[in-house]
């Protein structure tokens, strides 16, 4: 048995019609606790999967707070919990959102980032399937970051990250992810210290921090999420999913043509 918390916050809107409607941003803050001892040790801290997305949560919630102009929607900043056990906290979040479905413009979610540095790339696979996919683009233009594709689409990662619990019931949501080129490094530098992190450290103990992490990618990652954020958020129209998706429906029937 498993007990958690999602924790949630808001920031209201400018607008006095469109306050009433939101844009999402998420990360998951659990990860799996104390568990089997692997060289003596037995806290799986979870460093990377999610410290990382959960922080970075935290400081664009910092900066949407401060900002002097609010956007017009307002913001969601959803740490869900028990994303573990089988997104069982964003799951439960998109069956009981803090305001209705159909009045949530975008849910964009944070999910594990390594400390490699300055990024050149960003995967948003799923983004391309909704209306949203031109702010997209324009926010990656914006932030340096060339968008590359899926590198392991047979993996189906699309329905393994929390954001697939808001999609389900028709919110247009997908999940920056961090990309596999550097700046000042190989070009398999990526590649080969993700495979080495999946195979020594991820939900494992070792997933722990060093005083030596660069976290110039996930301030970059950070940027690039909140501009899409902002843009959505100051849209006119509600945004969807492109026609024939499989959530569209979904969509539609939370009230959104």
């Amino acid at each position: 048995k498993v007990v958690a918390a999602n924790v949630v916050a808001r920031e209201e809107g400018s607008d006095p019609k469109l306050k009433d409607e939101g844009v999402v941003f998420s990360a998951h803050w659990d990860h799996l606790g104390v568990g089997e001892a692997v060289n003596g040790d037995t806290i799986y801290n979870g460093a990377a999967d999610n410290a990382t997305g959960s922080g970075m949560l935290l400081e664009m919630a910092r900066v949407w707070a401060e900002l002097p102009q609010k956007p017009k929607r307002s913001a969601l900043f959803v740490a869900v919990g028990a994303e573990e056990q089988g997104l069982r906290g964003s799951f439960f979040w998109g069956q009981h959102p803090s305001i209705p479905a159909g009045k949530i413009a975008a849910a964009v979610n944070f999910d594990m980032f390594l400390p490699f540095g300055r990024a050149t790339d960003v995967t948003v696979n799923g983004s391309e399937r909704t209306t949203i996919f031109p702010i997209v683009e324009a926010a990656a233009k914006r932030t340096g970051l060339a968008i590359s594709p899926d590198p392991r689409p047979t993996a189906g990662l699309y329905y393994r990250s929390d954001h697939f619990s808001f999609a389900r019931v028709g919110i247009p949501s997908f999940s920056v992810e961090q990309g596999h080129v550097f700046a000042g490094k190989p070009a398999e530098f990526g590649k080969q210290a993700m495979d080495e992190f999946t195979a020594k450290r991820y939900h494992q103990p070792a997933d722990e921090y060093k005083e030596d992490w660069d976290f110039a990618g996930m301030e970059q990652y950070s940027q690039f999420g909140l501009l899409i954020g902002m843009d959505v958020a100051n849209q006119d129209a509600m945004p969807t999913w492109r026609a024939g998706d499989e959530f569209l429906a979904a969509r539609q029937a939370s009230g959104v043509k």
